[in-house]
């Protein structure tokens, strides 16, 4: 095992233009390993196929090369098609969460999984000190927690992370884009099954035409709240003090 550091990026089609753009999060963890890099080496990985112009907004970053893994089959595990290449590196770095449409997320806890590493998340400072690693993990309400990890570990940074990120047109040219064509062992299963599709999907419409606020309304109402209510306008002051404390300790919105 060697003092690499690994960087998972990934690529998604811009929500609005279609344009496929780098991910956030991914470019935030490869500025946290260039920054925490030293005189290690600092490799670029993606598993699967990816445009051209976005490896080279990675390389931007700094990064000498990057190399892109692509499987024979489209129907090929990711994680699978990783682990044999970061089982050499001493720290794996991801993003915290994807950014593709319906991603689950779930890459760097399956990595870790598969390499049998402790996996730490939401990770926003990291340095070296002694022969392990600190890092600072986000907890939610802004608090923070520093962790001793031993390694090989695999590092989700968090995209609050404080890393500036540079753009160099002289390295986005100058870098190397390296495509490696990896088969799937054919005793290997297919992680895919294809079921045939039952019925279409068929939106769902109104009974009546309503506002919005009425259906909302017929939808929260109940046969008490829906009833009239009691205009208390004779009587006495601990008659009116009585109706109300009956109403509120019907609705259970008193706490003695």
């Amino acid at each position: 095992m060697n003092n690499t550091i690994t960087v998972l990026v990934g690529w998604h089609a811009h929500r609005v233009s279609g344009r496929p753009v780098r991910n956030g999060g991914d470019a935030i963890a490869l500025g946290l390993a260039l920054r925490v890099a030293a005189s290690r080496d600092v490799r670029v990985l993606c598993g699967g196929d990816m445009p051209d112009a976005v490896a080279r907004d990675y390389l931007a970053q700094g990064a000498p090369c990057i190399e892109i893994l692509q499987a024979q089959s489209h129907q090929a595990d990711l994680v699978a098609l990783l682990a044999p290449a970061l089982r050499a590196s001493t720290l794996v770095l991801t993003g915290t969460r994807a950014e593709g449409g319906l991603r689950s997320g779930a890459l760097p806890y399956a990595i870790a999984e598969k390499l049998q590493r402790p996996l730490i998340p939401d990770v926003v400072a990291l340095h070296e000190e002694a022969g392990t690693w600190l890092a600072t993990q986000a907890l939610p309400k802004g608090a923070r927690r520093r962790l001793r990890v031993a390694t090989p570990a695999v590092f989700a940074v968090h995209p609050a992370a404080p890393v500036t990120l540079r753009h160099s047109y002289r390295d986005q040219q100058a870098g190397r884009v390296l495509r490696h064509t990896v088969r799937r062992p054919e005793s290997e299963p297919s992680p895919w099954q294809y079921v045939a599709a039952s019925g279409h999907l068929q939106r769902l419409q109104a009974l009546q035409a309503q506002s919005g606020h009425s259906r909302m309304r017929d939808a929260i109402a109940t046969e008490q709240r829906s009833a009239a209510g009691t205009l208390l306008r004779d009587g006495s002051a601990e008659a009116k003090a009585r109706a109300v404390f009956d109403y509120l300790q019907t609705h259970s919105l008193l706490s003695f």
